[in-house]
């Protein structure tokens, strides 16, 4: 199975197994009187939307050029990152604000008999986490990696939860089960925060780092004829990187063979192993 094809694997599970997470945490909330439970079921409902727009910036992101977008759709990652981010900020508010209300609100204690179900949702979300973070980090794509910090945020509501539940029943306390669900709030806004960085950055077409410029500066010198790389201007879109690059050849070169030399330097900067879509060659004579 291809990259590609795992991918949309992965967020068609995903929309599944959220609604009927959502489904589940929203009932055994209900029926558990467990408000740390029922916020946790909330979120699951919003973590469909998030997969739905992971699926539309992934499909448009990898739409080929037209007269129209010269240079790709590759922006769509980011935008649907930088959306997805700000969409998980909200719920968490939500969250806050609802369980700060029912701080002081007189409620049942919640029923011990949902701490297994939310055991196992801790554990298919950790799992969820790491495939996604896997996926994005192979393909260098944020919206993938923001999706699966909604996994694991909702991980870390969950399990919020399961400790809110057992200290309300153990203890007696009630308002427990509520500072669990603002205390996991806090986590995810905190988490929210960090995801919409690096979106932003990739919408302002911020350089890569040094580390990566460096690497590329040492595969084009690697060509035959290549004195030096004089400037080297990275920008990524999408899952790939679009670059401007400076080369200086022997002045005494002719103009076709300036030309060939520049040729191979794309070739070889495109067939690397880091994920370059497209190159423009510009060749400085060196005196």
């Amino acid at each position: 199975m291809n990259q590609q094809k795992q991918i949309n694997l992965f967020v068609c599970l995903s929309i599944l197994v959220n609604f009927l997470l959502a489904a589940g945490k929203i009932s055994f909330g209900l029926s558990g009187h467990s408000f740390a439970l029922i916020a946790d079921g909330l979120e699951s409902l919003a973590d469909i939307g998030s997969s739905l727009l992971v699926w539309f910036g992934i499909k448009i992101s990898q739409i080929p050029p037209d007269p129209d977008h010269p240079f790709g759709h590759g922006k769509a990652d980011p935008i649907a990152a930088f959306t997805v981010s700000i969409l998980l900020l909200l719920c968490t508010l939500f969250v806050a604000i609802e369980a700060i209300k029912n701080l002081w609100v007189s409620t049942p204690l919640p029923s011990l008999y949902t701490l297994p179900a939310i055991g196992m949702i801790v554990i298919i979300k950790e799992i969820f986490y790491r495939i996604f973070k896997k996926l994005g980090e192979n393909t260098g794509s944020l919206v993938l990696c923001a999706d699966s910090w909604h996994h694991r945020s909702d991980a870390f509501s969950s399990l919020a939860a399961f400790l809110g539940i057992f200290i309300a029943v153990t203890t007696g306390l009630k308002q427990a089960d509520s500072i669990a669900a603002i205390l996991s709030a806090i986590i995810i806004f905190w988490n929210s925060i960090h995801l919409i960085r690096p979106s932003f950055l990739e919408m302002m077409d911020t350089a890569p780092s040094k580390n990566i410029e460096q690497k590329i500066r040492n595969i084009a010198e690697e060509v035959p004829g290549v004195i030096k790389i004089e400037k080297c201007r990275i920008r990524k879109s999408g899952q790939g990187l679009l670059m401007d690059i400076h080369v200086m050849v022997s002045g005494s070169l002719t103009v076709r063979e300036g030309h060939i030399i520049g040729h191979k330097v794309k070739d070889k900067l495109c067939a690397s192993p880091m994920n370059i879509t497209d190159v423009v060659v510009h060749i400085e004579p060196v005196e």
